[in-house]
């Protein structure tokens, strides 16, 4: 066993001897502790290691009270019931299955959300790309299989795409009337060849035909005046409400115009050289792939990236875990999120209604494209590339939080429904990596008026909190609150309710708790940061880093029962 960080190593003969004091005290020793022939246990007994007669070692924890068995250290609570840590090293997982993934690119909304909002973002009037990696770009659209047809390209290198209304960008206006020239074209370089007759002339693809068009202007009237004043044979038009403009970045001028209605959106592809990856530059970020352009409802632009599924997997696990973590953590990282967006491409989920499969932000997975990239992480994903988390053949919901605390939770507790994959387990490594955890301990402390006032906010009017139960399932995690007002009043939350109570509404930052009256108010103390449910962040650090654990001994630890499969 590798004992990096281990504090203290407790023989197995001093272990029944602890065992049976703490047996006697409850679990609570006061004093000193003595170990090892004398030694004072000067970390208190969280920082203990047991070892057993086979030489397994476990780390003692903070339960209430606990006993060394052949099988591994287990904590006895007040029903007897027992949770116990592994019996050795976690098993290796082979890829033994397969699976189909529909497609090979994944839709992410970039700029997607109909209003304002912290987290997500919203809809855009205009959008920049610039090309970094690569010369221009092809005009087009991506298909129902998402493959992309191409209409026509420009070797402009930043170009801005506008809604077709009136539009002011950083770069000039853009009005959303025209000339539209008589007679229809057969391809792209006859429409432009047409409009090139004129300084401001530009090919447009309406609804499966290419025409030429010149000028922008604000008003049918104003095209209409121009047209005469230059001797223009033409009409004034404008398009539907779902028409996007391609422009020069450099002065707003118009380079392509496309409208199909809701049948299919502006596709934009980067064009590389010498079959080099593109990076194209949008809103600070860099990303692989295409984009697409849509006006959902007639109004601003929706952005969406259309990037290989490796790709983003590249782009998201630096932005979930640091990039100088192990390469073994990174490697279950970036199975966890190969696999969640693997359950979610091309499925009738919520998105779909918004046009892509997952977002960019913390309502699915955190995606920025290629910035924080580094040799390490991207190999971490090429070594494990088409490698998914499978469940009864099925990709899961490869759900992971940053620290549990001590023990993950049964998905019933938070969500409200069983996922056998997700059955909650006692963590004995995560502690390892408490130095770098800045929620490995918290404490937060309210009064009894305060208390009150949070828990009144559900539903059940109490008076100034006299006390507060606490229930804890088997992985040391609080699954019931009871709390009682002076006047006797109680109100009584269980499982998901009290997962929301705990972390919505009083604002802890995990379920991993004890709360203790301390005469002025109430102290809630523990351990770690999310929904525990899945993988901890920092419990497979501590698996690759302290014990060397591999990213499929990490995956076979934190989901129950799952198998590994190729896509």
């Amino acid at each position: 066993m590798n004992t990096k960080n281990l504090r203290r190593i407790i023989s197995t003969a001093a272990a029944l001897c602890l065992c049976a004091a703490l047996l006697g005290l409850g679990g609570s020793a006061a004093g000193d502790i003595y170990v090892n022939g004398g030694d004072v246990l000067t970390g208190g007994i969280a920082s203990a290691y047991a070892v057993t007669g086979d030489g397994q070692a476990a780390q003692i924890g903070s339960g209430e009270v606990y006993v060394m068995t052949s099988g591994g250290l287990q904590t006895v609570d007040g029903g007897g019931e027992t949770a116990v840590t592994p019996d050795g090293p976690p098993e290796h997982l082979s890829v033994t299955g397969s699976i189909d993934i529909p497609y090979q690119n994944v839709r992410v909304g970039l700029y997607y959300y109909d209003s304002d909002s912290s987290v997500r973002n919203s809809t855009l009037p205009y959008a920049n790309l610039e090309n970094e990696v690569g010369s221009g770009y092809e005009l087009g659209y991506y298909d129902e299989e998402r493959e992309f047809h191409a209409l026509g390209s420009t070797d402009e290198t930043a170009i801005t795409m506008v809604m077709d209304r009136n539009t002011d960008t950083d770069h000039g206006h853009v009005g959303c009337y025209h000339i539209l020239l008589p007679g229809t074209y057969g391809s792209f370089e006859e429409a432009s060849a047409a409009a090139s007759a004129y300084p401001d002339g530009f090919p447009a693809y309406y609804d499966g035909v290419y025409r030429a068009l010149v000028g922008d202007y604000d008003s049918a009237a104003a095209a209409s005046a121009d047209a005469s004043s230059r001797g223009i044979t033409g009409e004034a038009y404008s398009a539907s409400a779902y028409c996007v403009v391609v422009t020069r970045t450099a002065d707003a001028s118009i380079i392509f115009e496309f409208d199909c209605g809701t049948e299919y959106s502006l596709g934009v592809r980067p064009v590389g050289e010498n079959g080099e990856k593109t990076e194209t530059w949008f809103k600070g970020y860099t990303y692989n792939g295409g984009f697409e352009y849509v006006r959902r409802t007639g109004g601003e632009l929706t952005v969406v990236n259309i990037v290989d599924i490796e790709d983003y997997v590249k782009g998201v696990i630096t932005y979930e875990m640091s990039a100088d973590w192990p390469l073994e953590a990174l490697k279950a990282q970036a199975l966890c999120a190969r696999t969640y967006v693997a359950s979610y491409i091309g499925a009738s989920t919520y998105y779909v209604n918004y046009g892509f499969d997952v977002t960019n932000d913390t309502y699915c997975q955190v995606y920025r494209g290629t910035n924080l990239s580094t040799e390490a992480s991207d190999r971490a994903v090429d070594e494990t590339a088409g490698i998914y988390i499978t469940y009864d053949g099925e990709p899961i919901s490869a759900m992971f939080s940053s620290s549990h605390g001590g023990g993950s939770e049964d998905s019933e507790n938070i969500t409200g429904s069983v996922t056998p994959y997700l059955r909650g387990v006692l963590d004995p490594y995560e502690e390892a990596a408490a130095e770098l955890n800045s929620r490995s301990s918290w404490i937060v402390s309210f009064s009894p008026g305060e208390l009150a006032r949070m828990v009144s906010r559900s539903g059940n009017t109490l008076g100034s909190i006299e006390s507060v139960e606490a229930e804890y399932s088997d992985t040391g995690n609080v699954i019931a609150l009871v709390f009682t007002d002076s006047s006797g009043t109680t109100a009584e939350f269980e499982g998901v309710d009290c997962y929301r109570l705990c972390t919505a509404t009083i604002g802890l930052s995990s379920i991993h708790f004890t709360v203790t009256d301390t005469g002025t108010g109430f102290a809630f103390e523990g351990s770690g940061w999310g929904h525990s449910l899945g993988m901890s962040q920092y419990g497979a650090y501590a698996m690759a880093d302290t014990y060397g654990f591999t990213y499929d001994q990490i995956i076979n630890f934190y989901y129950t029962g799952v198998e590994l499969s190729r896509g």
